[in-house]
């Protein structure tokens, strides 16, 4: 979560710091990078979904049985994300 605070941030601080001579900000640079941002933080996470069932399959186990919250806490702690990496660990 800090790290897509900080990306937002920054985009939305460039935004802001470059108004062109009429003063209008460049909103549509600004929607485009947050959205090239979404789409990159979805792909990172549908492979790391993708091969985290892919590794499950390996191990012979089914992964329509894995739990949810075992999922969740796998990806948080491997991605790096969410403000409960600290406690995961």
């Amino acid at each position: 979560m800090d790290k897509d605070r900080a990306v937002i941030c920054n985009i939305i601080s460039d935004m802001l710091d470059s108004p062109d001579k009429y003063e209008i900000y460049p909103t549509s640079t600004a929607y485009t990078r947050l959205e090239h941002y979404i789409e990159s933080v979805r792909a990172e996470a549908l492979g790391y979904a993708h091969g985290y069932f892919c590794i499950l399959l390996d191990k012979g186990k089914d992964p329509r049985t894995e739990a949810v919250p075992n999922f969740f806490g796998n990806a948080i702690r491997d991605l790096n994300t969410g403000p409960w990496l600290a406690q995961s660990s």
